[in-house]
Protein backbone atom coordinates (compact mmCIF):
# COMPACT_ATOMS: atom_id res chain seq x y z
CA UNK A 1 0.00 0.00 0.00
CA UNK A 2 0.97 3.66 -0.98
CA UNK A 3 0.07 6.81 1.16
CA UNK A 4 -1.09 9.57 -1.41
CA UNK A 5 -2.52 12.84 -1.76
CA UNK A 6 -3.19 13.19 -5.79
CA UNK A 7 -3.55 16.49 -7.70
CA UNK A 8 -7.24 18.39 -6.84
CA UNK A 9 -7.34 16.23 -3.84
CA UNK A 10 -6.81 17.00 -0.50
CA UNK A 11 -6.98 13.47 1.56
CA UNK A 12 -4.01 11.41 1.89
CA UNK A 13 -5.20 7.73 0.40
CA UNK A 14 -3.93 4.60 1.11
CA UNK A 15 -3.87 3.06 -2.32
CA UNK A 16 -2.86 -0.48 -3.61
CA UNK A 17 0.27 -0.84 -6.04
CA UNK A 18 -2.07 -1.62 -8.59
CA UNK A 19 -4.02 1.56 -8.09
CA UNK A 20 -1.05 3.97 -7.42
CA UNK A 21 0.48 2.43 -11.06
CA UNK A 22 -2.95 3.52 -12.97
CA UNK A 23 -3.26 7.14 -11.29
CA UNK A 24 0.19 7.76 -11.07
CA UNK A 25 0.86 6.16 -14.46
CA UNK A 26 4.24 4.31 -13.64
CA UNK A 27 5.03 0.48 -12.82
CA UNK A 28 5.70 0.30 -9.50
CA UNK A 29 9.25 -1.33 -8.90
CA UNK A 30 10.54 -3.01 -5.04
CA UNK A 31 14.11 -3.47 -6.89
CA UNK A 32 16.33 -2.57 -9.05
CA UNK A 33 15.32 -4.50 -12.79
CA UNK A 34 18.10 -4.77 -15.52
CA UNK A 35 17.09 -3.65 -19.16
CA UNK A 36 18.34 -7.42 -20.29
CA UNK A 37 20.24 -10.56 -19.14
CA UNK A 38 23.16 -9.05 -21.07
CA UNK A 39 23.48 -6.02 -18.42
CA UNK A 40 22.95 -8.04 -15.59
CA UNK A 41 25.33 -10.27 -16.19
CA UNK A 42 28.18 -7.22 -16.49
CA UNK A 43 26.89 -5.53 -13.73
CA UNK A 44 27.33 -8.68 -11.68
CA UNK A 45 30.47 -9.82 -12.97
CA UNK A 46 32.02 -5.85 -12.68
CA UNK A 47 30.75 -5.79 -8.98
CA UNK A 48 32.55 -9.36 -8.23
CA UNK A 49 35.27 -7.94 -9.75
CA UNK A 50 35.09 -4.65 -8.06
CA UNK A 51 35.15 -6.33 -4.77
CA UNK A 52 37.73 -8.87 -5.29
CA UNK A 53 39.88 -6.10 -6.48
CA UNK A 54 38.74 -4.12 -3.24
CA UNK A 55 37.88 -1.00 -5.18
CA UNK A 56 34.48 -0.86 -3.04
CA UNK A 57 35.28 1.90 -0.63
CA UNK A 58 34.68 0.53 3.14
CA UNK A 59 31.80 2.85 3.39
CA UNK A 60 29.90 0.87 0.35
CA UNK A 61 30.43 -2.45 1.77
CA UNK A 62 30.12 -1.59 5.15
CA UNK A 63 26.93 0.49 4.68
CA UNK A 64 25.40 -2.15 2.00
CA UNK A 65 26.02 -4.53 4.97
CA UNK A 66 24.16 -2.69 7.62
CA UNK A 67 20.98 -2.57 5.22
CA UNK A 68 21.29 -5.83 3.53
CA UNK A 69 18.02 -6.46 5.12
CA UNK A 70 16.42 -2.72 4.59
CA UNK A 71 17.17 -3.24 0.69
CA UNK A 72 16.11 -6.82 0.23
CA UNK A 73 12.56 -6.55 2.28
CA UNK A 74 11.99 -2.60 0.45
CA UNK A 75 11.86 -1.02 3.74
CA UNK A 76 10.81 2.53 3.65
CA UNK A 77 9.60 4.40 6.98
CA UNK A 78 5.73 5.84 6.91
CA UNK A 79 5.91 8.26 4.15
CA UNK A 80 3.12 9.67 1.17
CA UNK A 81 3.36 11.05 -1.75
CA UNK A 82 1.67 14.46 -1.82
CA UNK A 83 0.56 16.90 -4.47
CA UNK A 84 2.63 20.38 -4.15
CA UNK A 85 1.32 22.53 -6.96
CA UNK A 86 1.97 22.73 -10.92
CA UNK A 87 5.34 24.25 -10.64
CA UNK A 88 6.58 21.54 -8.39
CA UNK A 89 4.35 18.60 -8.77
CA UNK A 90 4.61 16.00 -6.04
CA UNK A 91 6.73 15.28 -3.52
CA UNK A 92 7.86 12.86 -0.40
CA UNK A 93 6.62 13.62 3.22
CA UNK A 94 7.55 11.98 6.41
CA UNK A 95 4.29 10.50 8.28
CA UNK A 96 6.18 10.22 11.28
CA UNK A 97 9.25 11.37 12.76
CA UNK A 98 12.14 10.07 11.05
CA UNK A 99 15.80 9.90 13.56
CA UNK A 100 18.78 10.74 11.94
CA UNK A 101 20.96 8.13 10.34
CA UNK A 102 17.79 6.09 9.95
CA UNK A 103 17.40 4.08 6.13
CA UNK A 104 14.78 6.11 3.79
CA UNK A 105 14.55 3.67 0.77
CA UNK A 106 16.29 2.50 -2.44
CA UNK A 107 16.05 4.04 -5.54
CA UNK A 108 14.61 1.45 -7.93
CA UNK A 109 14.17 1.94 -11.59
CA UNK A 110 15.85 -0.18 -14.44
CA UNK A 111 19.95 -0.54 -14.67
CA UNK A 112 20.55 0.09 -18.16
CA UNK A 113 23.21 2.08 -20.73
CA UNK A 114 23.19 5.82 -20.92
CA UNK A 115 21.96 7.61 -24.30
CA UNK A 116 23.99 10.78 -23.70
CA UNK A 117 21.25 12.48 -26.06
CA UNK A 118 18.25 11.76 -24.73
CA UNK A 119 19.29 11.08 -21.10
CA UNK A 120 19.71 15.11 -20.83
CA UNK A 121 16.05 15.55 -20.78
CA UNK A 122 15.34 12.38 -18.07
CA UNK A 123 14.59 13.71 -14.71
CA UNK A 124 14.75 10.89 -13.29
CA UNK A 125 18.59 8.70 -14.39
CA UNK A 126 20.40 8.50 -11.67
CA UNK A 127 23.82 7.37 -12.30
CA UNK A 128 25.45 3.67 -11.49
CA UNK A 129 28.58 3.14 -10.38
CA UNK A 130 30.42 0.31 -9.52
CA UNK A 131 34.11 0.43 -8.22
CA UNK A 132 36.58 2.63 -10.01
CA UNK A 133 35.47 2.64 -13.32
CA UNK A 134 37.12 5.91 -15.21
CA UNK A 135 34.05 5.12 -17.81
CA UNK A 136 30.56 4.23 -16.46
CA UNK A 137 28.30 3.65 -18.99
CA UNK A 138 25.11 2.50 -16.73
CA UNK A 139 22.18 4.72 -15.39
CA UNK A 140 19.16 3.73 -12.91
CA UNK A 141 16.10 5.07 -15.11
CA UNK A 142 13.21 5.64 -13.21
CA UNK A 143 11.01 7.74 -15.79
CA UNK A 144 8.17 5.14 -16.08
CA UNK A 145 8.73 2.95 -13.42
CA UNK A 146 10.35 3.22 -9.79
CA UNK A 147 9.04 3.44 -6.40
CA UNK A 148 8.20 6.86 -3.59
CA UNK A 149 11.76 7.68 -4.19
CA UNK A 150 11.38 8.83 -7.72
CA UNK A 151 9.27 11.46 -6.16
CA UNK A 152 11.92 13.22 -3.98
CA UNK A 153 12.74 16.63 -4.72
CA UNK A 154 16.01 18.82 -4.59
CA UNK A 155 16.95 21.17 -1.63
CA UNK A 156 20.19 22.97 -1.89
CA UNK A 157 19.48 22.14 2.15
CA UNK A 158 18.56 18.50 2.68
CA UNK A 159 17.76 16.23 5.04
CA UNK A 160 18.46 13.07 3.33
CA UNK A 161 21.83 11.86 1.61
CA UNK A 162 22.39 9.19 -1.57
CA UNK A 163 24.79 6.64 -1.05
CA UNK A 164 26.32 4.12 -3.23
CA UNK A 165 26.36 0.64 -1.09
CA UNK A 166 27.03 -2.66 -2.27
CA UNK A 167 24.26 -5.27 -1.01
CA UNK A 168 23.58 -8.78 -2.60
CA UNK A 169 26.54 -8.80 -5.09
CA UNK A 170 25.58 -5.30 -6.67
CA UNK A 171 25.88 -1.66 -6.09
CA UNK A 172 22.42 0.26 -4.90
CA UNK A 173 21.61 3.77 -4.23
CA UNK A 174 19.86 4.16 -0.98
CA UNK A 175 18.83 7.09 0.81
CA UNK A 176 19.71 7.83 4.96
CA UNK A 177 18.49 10.50 6.89
CA UNK A 178 20.80 13.12 7.38
CA UNK A 179 19.28 14.77 10.73
CA UNK A 180 16.55 14.38 12.74
CA UNK A 181 12.97 14.69 10.09
CA UNK A 182 9.80 15.88 11.92
CA UNK A 183 6.63 14.24 10.89
CA UNK A 184 5.00 16.43 8.24
CA UNK A 185 8.30 17.71 6.95
CA UNK A 186 9.17 16.68 3.25
CA UNK A 187 12.32 14.97 2.24
CA UNK A 188 15.21 16.37 -0.55
CA UNK A 189 18.55 15.86 -1.27
CA UNK A 190 20.78 17.47 -3.40
CA UNK A 191 20.61 16.69 -7.21
CA UNK A 192 24.01 17.10 -7.72
CA UNK A 193 25.72 19.56 -10.16
CA UNK A 194 26.03 17.44 -12.85
CA UNK A 195 21.90 17.43 -12.90
CA UNK A 196 22.12 21.28 -13.42
CA UNK A 197 24.37 21.11 -16.07
CA UNK A 198 22.22 21.24 -18.78
CA UNK A 199 19.44 22.70 -16.58
CA UNK A 200 18.06 26.18 -15.17
CA UNK A 201 18.55 26.16 -11.42
CA UNK A 202 18.86 25.42 -8.59
CA UNK A 203 16.99 29.41 -7.94
CA UNK A 204 14.74 27.98 -5.40
CA UNK A 205 15.80 25.69 -2.59
CA UNK A 206 13.20 22.76 -3.60
CA UNK A 207 13.48 22.11 -7.39
CA UNK A 208 10.58 23.15 -9.05
CA UNK A 209 10.86 20.80 -11.90
CA UNK A 210 9.38 17.84 -12.69
CA UNK A 211 5.62 17.45 -12.67
CA UNK A 212 5.65 14.09 -11.45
Amino acid sequence: MVLVQIKDTSEIQELSIADFEKKMDIRWLDHLEFRNDQIAAKVLRKSQIALKRKELSMRENWIGTYFRKEISRSFSPPVSVRWINDQMGYGVFAQSDIAAGAFIGEYTGTVRRRKWLSDKRNDYCFEYTIGDWVYNPFIIDAMGQGNFTRFINHSDTPNLEPLSVYADGVMHIVFVAQKPIQKGCQLSYHYGDHFWKKRKGPCTDLYTGPKN
